[in-house]
């Protein structure tokens, strides 16, 4: 007797659009928060999501914006693999159920869709390693000692708080490193450097999908 054969379950394009818009969204929201934080602001709409101090929120701010973007473009790539023919036809209709997209003001819309939701973001995470690169790092053993360089390794004696990342540095005060999150020297920059190389060569591969259906 002839098997049936199993079929596979596949997302239809509407609902990988409206996967990649939640993930898009909710990375777009995070990192315009991270960013404002990081400014010395405050939360958009008050939302806690992120730390208070202006350099401990951007740190934070990059390996889960990492995650976020390397998510949306794999989920933007596999639906501009799956698109029409043009380039607006492989991006997501954020929205709206339909819309023409070949027209001037639809081409316009899904270039400034795509600009919002993956370019953004982007840009936020080179921010957020400017000010993790040049904050002064202490180490955490009492003697007010500044590390020449977050890439330190030499300081990463423990895993258990070695070392602490200020927002701004007092030697006069008690406790000089003010607005100061825990690190971990050499051991944590490359955790976020490798991080941030996957997310990147997702949003090339994501680009690269929408402009060749590659």
């Amino acid at each position: 007797m002839q098997g049936t054969a199993a079929v596979g379950w596949q997302m239809t394009q509407a609902q990988l659009g409206r996967v990649w818009f939640v993930v898009s969204a909710f990375q777009l929201y995070y990192a315009l928060n991270s960013w404002i934080v990081a400014q010395g602001g405050n939360e958009i709409f008050g939302a806690k999501l992120v730390v208070s101090n202006k350099v401990p929120a951007a740190m934070i701010a990059i390996p889960i914006c990492a995650i976020l973007l390397f998510g949306s473009s794999l989920i933007g790539r596999l639906f501009a693999l799956r698109g029409g023919t043009s380039w607006h036809e492989r991006i997501p209709i954020v929205g709206f159920d339909a819309i023409d997209t070949a027209s001037r003001e639809g081409r316009i819309y899904q270039g400034a869709m795509i600009l919002m939701f993956s370019l953004l973001p982007s840009v936020a995470m080179v921010y957020f390693w400017r000010s993790f690169l040049t904050a002064n790092v202490m180490l955490n053993d009492g003697s007010k000692t500044l590390l020449g360089s977050i890439w330190d390794w030499s300081s990463l004696k423990t895993l258990n708080d070695p070392a602490r990342i200020c927002t701004d540095f007092n030697r006069d005060l008690p406790d000089p490193c003010v607005g100061n999150a825990s690190v971990l020297p050499g051991l944590e920059p490359l955790m976020f450097a490798v991080l941030t190389l996957g997310a990147l060569i997702a949003v090339l591969a994501h680009w690269y999908a929408v402009a060749t259906r590659k």
